[in-house]
């Protein structure tokens, strides 16, 4: 029995994968629970059409990535924070503080997702990756 899986199923398949299973099977777990429906033609084609959706979006979402990370690329982005004497800061720079500053200094708007750094505890230079779906790029944080 041929099935469209509406959702991701450990060990079975993802989500709008069409598939074959035996009627038992798909009638008793996968239909019953509402983790698929039946592979009909008006179901494939509305399954098509979400997917070129999702595909358009993913397209947009990178774009705007890549301008993002062209952007900011090898940029130079002073914080200024409060030390002690010995270079301490009184307070960590978290990955909310460097898209703050990013935003600030580039007036470009970044999720603090795509940050790859841990938390900065002393004042220097510093580089920070920014990476989604294996893109990335980088900038330089000097915490002063």
């Amino acid at each position: 029995m041929k099935v469209i899986l509406l959702t991701d199923v450990p060990k079975v398949g993802n989500r709008y994968d069409v598939k074959d299973f035996k009627e038992g099977y798909a009638q008793n777990v996968l239909l019953a629970k509402g983790l698929a429906e039946l592979a009909t033609p008006q179901a494939l084609a509305k399954i098509a059409a979400r997917k070129a959706d999702m595909d358009r979006k993913k397209e947009s979402e990178m774009k705007s990535f890549n301008e993002l990370i062209s952007s900011v690329n090898n940029k130079v982005i002073v914080i200024k924070v409060k030390s002690n004497e010995k270079g301490h800061l009184f307070k960590a720079v978290s990955p909310k503080d460097v898209v703050d500053a990013i935003k600030k200094s580039s007036g470009v708007e970044v999720d603090e997702d795509t940050i790859v750094l841990d938390h900065i505890k002393e004042l220097g230079s510093y580089n920070v990756l920014i990476k989604k779906n294996g893109r990335q790029g980088k900038c330089q944080i000097v915490v002063e």
